[in-house]
């Protein structure tokens, strides 16, 4: 479950999907990283909004209803 701890921090999740739009452009796909960039930031703020990511990590990984 520490996994998912981390998986929940926002950064994390940046960087992860930063560092696969690099590989795959690494490869020869052609990615472009400007609107890469800008959908994880979308994706991130719905996130955020929804209570699903924070800055911090979730401490469980139940929802506070």
């Amino acid at each position: 479950m520490d996994i998912l701890k981390k998986l929940t921090n926002t950064k994390t999740l940046v960087a992860l999907v930063c560092t696969a739009g690099l590989l795959a452009k690494q490869f020869g796909l052609q990615v472009d990283l400007e609107w890469l960039d800008t959908t994880i930031n979308l994706v991130c703020s719905i996130g955020i909004l929804l209570g699903v990511l924070n800055n911090k990590g979730m401490e469980t990984t139940k929802m506070n209803l």
